[in-house]
């Protein structure tokens, strides 16, 4: 059985997550909600968990840019430098031109393992977490 931490604020999705899940047993997940990002990074840790799914809008992209046009994505590149072996999955708004381009970034320096938009179906969400 894979580990997933749902890492949000949302709760409202957090919960229709959980019961997504509950109603599919076959996928053999376990989920964890992971609703205070304080304490995310620390808690997945001591569950040791196999895929993170994050809610790109924790991010704050103003406060972390290195310099002009680049930005820095440091929850994903701390989360993947305590566990390593975690498959990171970003959910996106397709809507937000930093966070898009933050995702694009943390993809190509292989801080995260992939991303996704916020509007892509949960058939589409299950067959990319299964593929980790």
């Amino acid at each position: 059985m894979k580990k997933i931490a749902l890492i949000t604020r949302n709760k409202i999705f957090a919960q229709s997550f959980e019961e997504t899940m509950k109603s599919n047993p076959e996928l053999r997940f376990g989920l964890f909600l992971l609703l205070n990002s304080e304490q995310a990074l620390l808690d997945a840790e001591v569950l040791e968990i196999d895929i993170a799914l994050i809610d790109a809008g924790l991010i704050d992209v103003v406060d972390k840019k290195i310099k002009e046009n680049e930005i820095n994505p440091s929850f994903c590149e701390i989360l993947h430098a305590k566990l390593p072996n975690v498959h990171i999955l970003l959910l996106v708004s397709q809507d937000d031109k930093e966070k898009r381009k933050m995702a694009i970034e943390a993809k190509m320096k292989n801080v995260i393992d992939d991303f996704m938009f916020y509007d892509a179906s949960l058939k589409y969400l299950f067959a990319k977490l299964l593929s980790f």
